[in-house]
């Protein structure tokens, strides 16, 4: 397999078509872009293999420092504005990552951001003039990358219980240390260092490479919304399953490296799941064999990366790697035509620990997505007043059948549509089309917030209630 890169999906073509003219290499444009999407998407979406999270962990070491870093201006300008995502440079004691936790979830809770954030910049202070990862900052970065870390608490938050407390924000990283400051990571031990791939950036000296389609952005602008919409759980198909436990079989053979840092490569499997995840949410699918396949060809790199920048013996790390692709290449089963994630049910695992904004919190972020808009029939109830525009919040599962107050149970409509939407005048499709119940027209679909995510159990239940009022007044009709 070499060394190649497989730009796979709407990521693959951002590199292709962005890195030339940018003056960047495609390959550190497109890990670069992957880290981004994988934290964007995070909260979204979810996987069925271990460890479930999308989100990618990457260090991406420069040989000479630049006086600027292009890539992450470069991400902020070609992603931002299809998948927003809070950006944190230089966090570099537990505190400040707390500060940055903080400061996402206020983002949230004012409708203004996602539960995610990037880590960026370098996360190394200088002590006597050595590189330094605080010892303080290591137990939140562990704890972040399986998402058990606790968000911050102030005020009242303090006193709740932990079924209380708001889900911590999603956390990847992209950092672009020099490689002076990336050697603090070998005063670390494996639990800190391996939860990252570790990457040396690439001198441009490759001409431009065509991408096979220049529509990545409006395929990403869909998948986002697809993701946030519809909260998906992504299954790992048979064949996908299969590749992942060659490559599970062969992560015990980095015991056989004699290196002290031979640990570096220990959560190789995990960091392909992630991968692999990110570019099949980028393309809506479930994640395939060739996705895993993308996602070992970036791992694979970043293990012949570590092994030059640690300085071992890379002779028993080529062969430990030419072994694997072998075997993948034998395992290897076409698949054909991916099929498209329409919709999905999330993960019925998920959001268990933590509680999602309800109540007021709820209705407030809802209103400040569509700023007072129905999303039924788009009126705008204008006020000349510091009001400036009125609408409500409906129920979709009443509260007199104990709808709970959280955002997934939750219309933003104008007074008209929600008297007719409560009584039963209006229901929802499983597709989220609006029908009159009356006249038996299907209307337009519901206007959705790419951030507006809505559980289909409370549309049925809304849709069953009042199918047993309809059909007995049907019957009398007829008869």
């Amino acid at each position: 397999m070499g060394d190649d890169i497989t730009y796979r999906g709407p990521l693959g073509s951002l590199a292709l078509a962005e890195a030339g003219a940018a003056g960047v290499d495609p390959a550190d444009l497109y890990l670069a872009a992957v880290s981004w999407w994988s934290a964007a998407v995070a909260p979204a979406v979810s996987l069925s293999a271990w460890p479930g999270l999308t989100t990618v962990w990457t260090a991406l070491v420069h040989r000479n420092t630049p006086e600027a870093d292009p890539l992450l201006p470069l991400l902020q300008r070609l992603l931002d504005g299809i998948s927003p995502l809070a950006v944190h440079a230089d966090v570099t004691t537990e505190r400040q990552f707390d500060a940055a936790t903080h400061a996402t979830q206020r983002a949230v809770n004012a409708g203004k951001g996602t539960s995610s954030m990037l880590l960026t910049g370098s996360p190394f202070t200088t002590n006597r003039g050595r590189p330094n990862l605080s010892w303080t900052l290591q137990g939140p970065l562990r704890l972040a990358w399986e998402r058990e870390h606790m968000p911050p608490t102030r005020g009242k938050a303090r006193f709740r219980g932990p079924s209380e407390r708001l889900a911590p924000p999603d956390v990847a990283s992209l950092w672009t240390p020099s490689i002076a400051e990336w050697e603090g990571f070998q005063a670390t031990d494996a639990a800190t260092y391996s939860r990252v791939l570790h990457f040396s950036t690439r001198p441009v000296d490759i001409p431009p490479i065509s991408p096979e389609s220049d529509t990545w952005q409006d395929e990403l602008a869909l998948a986002y919304a697809w993701a946030f919409n519809t909260r998906p759980f992504l299954r790992f198909s048979k064949q996908a399953l299969r590749l992942r436990k060659v490559i599970r079989r062969v992560d015990g053979r980095w015991d056989e490296l004699a290196d002290p840092h031979a640990d570096f490569f220990v959560r190789i499997d995990d960091h392909v799941v992630r991968i692999a995840g990110t570019l099949a949410a980028s393309e809506r699918t479930t994640v395939a064999s060739a996705h895993v396949e993308a996602a070992w060809n970036l791992a694979r790199r970043a293990v012949r990366d570590t092994s030059h920048l640690i300085g071992m013996d890379t002779d028993m790390v080529n062969e430990i790697v030419d072994d694997l692709d072998r075997k993948l290449l034998d395992g290897a089963e076409p698949e054909g035509e991916l099929e498209r994630v329409k919709s999905n049910m999330p993960n019925p695992y998920s959001y268990t620990r933590w509680k999602e904004p309800s109540g007021d919190n709820a209705v407030r972020k809802l209103k400040l997505w569509y700023r007072g808009r129905c999303q039924m029939c788009g009126t705008v109830l204008a006020l000349p007043s510091p009001r400036d525009r009125y609408s409500e919040a409906a129920h979709i599962q009443a509260r007199e059948d104990n709808g709970p107050d959280v955002i997934e149970n939750l219309l933003c409509l104008c007074p008209n549509c929600h008297v007719l939407f409560d009584a039963g005048g209006r229901v929802l499709t499983d597709d989220l089309a609006v029908i009159d119940t009356v006249s038996g027209d299907a209307g337009r679909r519901l206007h959705l917030h790419r951030w507006h995510f809505i559980d289909l159990q409370y549309v049925r239940h809304h849709r069953e209630r009042w199918r047993s009022w309809q059909e007995p007044a049907t019957e009398s009709i007829s008869s």
